[in-house]
């Protein structure tokens, strides 16, 4: 099989070397009015990025301004867009519309606008329009179209470089030493007094010798279908379709959270009723709630409906920790002040 993906490996592999060459032209790039701040990532699957996302929209509030999420919307049906997902009062369309993270997004960010769509230069100009101050581009690092005024990439501290293969052959969609032209990068999954020595030094070796910064997640609680807090359930059947199903396991262990089955389903999965129906009669036949995670809740309240209001179903909430909260805020700011419409706002 790795014969077999060795070319396809190797053309993927000029397409980004051309790519990447044309957009390192200045000219190939469109700015946006408000400063962009770009959040993305080398790997698929699962970084913790959204959390982060998440993380910076909120400080980005608490510096006065009305940030606006612009995402290409993966998994939904938006097309070029802009669509918008929410204005900052939870979401007006499902996830099967937006995707899953957006309306995660949308669902749990109160005063930040979401918005979804192929086409991200428009969607800043939507932002705009919206009266956003400021645009987190999601997974933004591969999509240099829209010019941003500080590229963040994030990266999973246990495999910064996943298998280090290119896609197909592995999961990297560019090489390492494409972090040469971020601002900064974020690991994630640290603990707070852990170094990630051996994560920092793969980083330098790629190149990249900008600020590296350390980055966790904890959890916030349970909460019932409806969003309304609920006490943690001492055993429960557990399932997700997202890119790391062994860390929910390991975050419902550390919550206290004994699992009678696990389902982990591919990432961006799409429920449908019948699977609904099937994981109902599985925890009932144990005795036990559900739990997932609030992505999953996404994805179930497009394809359950009504019918999971009722359900017995825990929902983990989860939101990421900053250990080197100041040097991550000091970027931030800087490429607020440093885009060139700043000075008239």
């Amino acid at each position: 099989a790795a014969v077999a993906l060795g070319l396809p490996t190797a053309a993927f592999a000029a397409i980004v070397r051309l790519r990447n060459a044309w957009y390192d032209r200045p000219e190939a790039t469109t700015r946006a009015s408000i400063p962009v701040v770009s959040v993305g990532n080398l790997a698929l699957g699962g970084t913790g990025k959204t959390p982060l996302v998440a993380w910076i929209a909120q400080r980005l509030r608490g510096f006065g301004l009305v940030p606006a999420v612009v995402s290409r919307g993966y998994g939904g049906t938006a097309g070029a867009g802009p669509l918008v997902v929410s204005t900052g009062e939870g979401p007006r369309v499902n996830a099967r519309t937006c995707g899953d993270e957006p309306h995660l997004l949308a669902r749990s960010l109160k005063g930040v606008i979401v918005i979804v769509g192929a086409d991200r230069i428009e969607g800043a100009r939507s932002a705009a329009a919206a009266g956003a101050g400021a645009v987190i581009l999601d997974d933004g690092f591969q999509h240099r179209r829209l010019a941003r005024d500080l590229d963040i990439v994030v990266l999973d501290a246990r495999a910064p470089f996943s298998d280090g293969r290119l896609i197909p052959l592995g999961s990297l969609r560019e090489p390492p030493a494409a972090l040469r032209r971020a601002q900064l990068v974020v690991l994630t999954r640290v603990g707070e007094h852990e170094p990630a020595s051996s994560a920092i030094e793969a980083v330098r070796r790629a190149g990249y010798s900008g600020t590296i910064v350390r980055a966790g997640h904890r959890s916030t609680g349970f909460t019932d279908a409806t969003g309304a807090k609920r006490e943690a359930p001492k055993r429960a059947l557990a399932f997700c379709g997202i890119g790391d199903p062994g860390l929910f396991r390991a975050d419902l262990a550390s919550a206290g959270v004994m699992t009678a089955g696990f389902h982990a389903f591919r990432d961006h999965h799409p429920y449908t009723i019948a699977g609904w129906v099937t994981l109902i009669a599985e925890a009932k036949a144990k005795n036990v709630p559900l739990v997932t995670t609030e992505k999953d809740l996404s994805r179930l309240e497009a394809a359950a409906g009504a019918s999971l209001a009722g359900a017995e179903v825990a929902v983990l909430r989860i939101e990421a920790i900053v250990w080197d909260e100041e040097r991550l805020l000091d970027a931030v700011r800087g490429a607020l002040v440093a885009h060139p419409g700043s000075a008239s706002r």
